[in-house]
């Protein structure tokens, strides 16, 4: 069916969209860095047109040092560039006048404490520009890519007392390739790299950049720590490292997509199974935990709905018209009784160990406003004249009720799709009622306590969700009434 490929086809970039809105609206609603605190509210939503900005607050905060005599707010964006300003900072200290080089120097002072030198408080200006000059006259060479791979690489390959004293020299330039060989954590022999990378990492900031997540790794750490540390530093620096970086070419071009808030959601996306909560466990693992629960329910949810109005569409024709007012009565009142109340009575009375199997029946039983469904099939069944010449011709009753069957299943098919999002929040009510481990409590959470990454992973898996189901629906409808298939193929829908 062409409809059906043409609306699979066109569920990626539908996904891209709906992502980016959702995205855009919980960032709004919630906050800028979705509640975490870590800095990553100073980046574009979605377009970043100066990635790599090292070199921008490098140069401001050294003009604004050089031009006054107290600027806090400048030296400790400094302090906190570290190593990353070197090549900027240094190379412009010859162009300041000389107290504003003083002040400059000055303000490195806790920089060269985190590269190992011993700069005393005592030194005159003159004596510490000095120092920094020939320093960078010699090193300057090391501030390269190429370079702080390398000296990153020795490292991990063999930890000695020269090989560390050169990464911490680099001090926050090196931060790139720390992340890069910190990532991968695959077996008991990478807990003492993390461990030595990420010690040495928090050295160059100083202190842990949020109070969320684990930062350094004890010493009496299993593989499941060290990756949570590795996890936690490499999505701090998806969503910072554009404060430490340059770019040019192909690579900055990328960058103004990349390094952006929802670039990094992205990235953290992909990376760790749709993100990781605050817990440090995968947002992919939770979600397919509690979908077992959601997806019983849910699909009780659905069951129930065809059946009642399949079988409300057969019983109109089985039973007789004396009868048929009181069978009206019945499905009104089971429709209007809330799927919700129910719920909460079971879970007043208590549902014990059959908490599941419980849900799963009232999700069943008044798990959808139905009226309308067995309105439709019952008009259907009575209105449609192949029923009526099957009546006139005296076809038995058990016949034309499967015939009904047929036509008042395409009804509920047709009308499924109004009726889903009621069943998803009833699914998510009835969890939370009875205290399943569900998709619906956690999501409740979230909402709570602000999650960026589960509410948007849910966003997803119901986009997935409702454009599979739509997809079947179409096709499914086609098959159960001739008539809507003429009218899909009339609009060029199927093949």
């Amino acid at each position: 069916m062409r409809s059906v490929l043409r609306r699979l086809l066109w569920l990626g970039p539908a996904l891209v969209l709906i992502t980016m809105v959702t995205f855009g609206a919980l960032s709004v609603v919630l906050g800028s860095d979705g509640g975490r605190g870590d800095g990553a509210e100073s980046l574009p939503l979605f377009f970043n047109p100066e990635p790599g900005s090292v070199e921008r607050l490098a140069t401001r905060a050294l003009r604004d040092i050089a031009a006054t005599e107290s600027a806090p707010e400048a030296e400790t964006e400094l302090v906190q560039l570290g190593g990353a300003a070197l090549p900027f900072v240094l190379p412009a200290l010859d162009s300041l006048s000389p107290e504003g080089r003083a002040r400059v120097v000055r303000a490195l002072r806790p920089v060269g404490a985190r590269m190992g030198f011993e700069i005393e408080p005592s030194w005159e200006p003159s004596r510490e520009v000095l120092f920094w000059t020939r320093f960078w006259e010699e090193h300057s060479i090391d501030y390269r890519p190429q370079v702080a791979r390398r000296a990153v690489l020795r490292l991990v390959q063999k930890s000695t007392l020269l090989r560390d004293t050169e990464v911490r020299q680099l001090d926050t330039y090196a931060l790139g390739e720390l992340m890069r060989q910190m990532a991968s954590v695959d077996d008991a022999v990478d807990i003492d790299r993390v461990r030595r990378l990420s010690d040495i990492a928090l050295d160059m900031l100083g202190q842990p950049p949020s109070p969320r997540g684990a930062w350094r790794l004890p010493s009496a750490a299993d593989l499941e720590d060290a990756r949570s540390v590795a996890s936690t530093w490499t999505d701090w620096w998806s969503r910072n490292r554009t404060r430490y970086r340059t770019y040019s070419g192909t690579d900055r071009l990328t960058a103004m997509l990349r390094d952006t808030r929802y670039g990094g959601w992205v990235t953290r996306a992909v990376r760790h199974d749709l993100g990781l909560l605050d817990d440090g466990r995968p947002v992919g693992e939770v979600l397919r935990r509690g979908a077992r629960v959601s997806a019983l329910l849910l699909g009780s949810g659905i069951l129930g709905a065809f059946g009642a109005a399949a079988l409300g569409g057969v019983l109109s024709v089985v039973v007789r018209r004396s009868s048929l007012g009181w069978l009206s009565a019945l499905f009104a009142l089971r429709a209007a009784l809330p799927a919700a109340l129910v719920a909460a009575i079971v879970s007043w009375l208590g549902a014990g160990e059959q908490s599941l199997a419980l849900g799963a029946a009232i999700m069943a039983l008044f798990g959808a406003p139905l009226a309308s469904l067995h309105t439709s099939a019952h008009l259907e069944a009575r209105s449609s004249d192949f029923i009526r010449t099957l009546e006139s011709l005296g076809v038995a009753r058990w016949r034309v009720a499967l015939s009904t069957l047929r036509l008042s299943s395409a009804a509920l098919v047709l009308q499924l799709g109004a009726q889903l999002a009621t069943l998803i929040t009833l699914t998510f009510v009835v969890e939370y009622s009875l205290a399943l481990s569900g998709l619906g409590a956690r999501t409740i959470d979230a909402l709570k306590q602000p999650d960026l990454n589960w509410l948007m992973a849910i966003t997803i898996i119901t986009a997935v969700f409702v454009g599979l189901l739509q997809s079947a629906s179409e096709l499914l409808l086609g098959m159960l009434d001739p008539r809507s298939r003429d009218g899909i193929e009339r609009l060029g829908g199927i093949a």
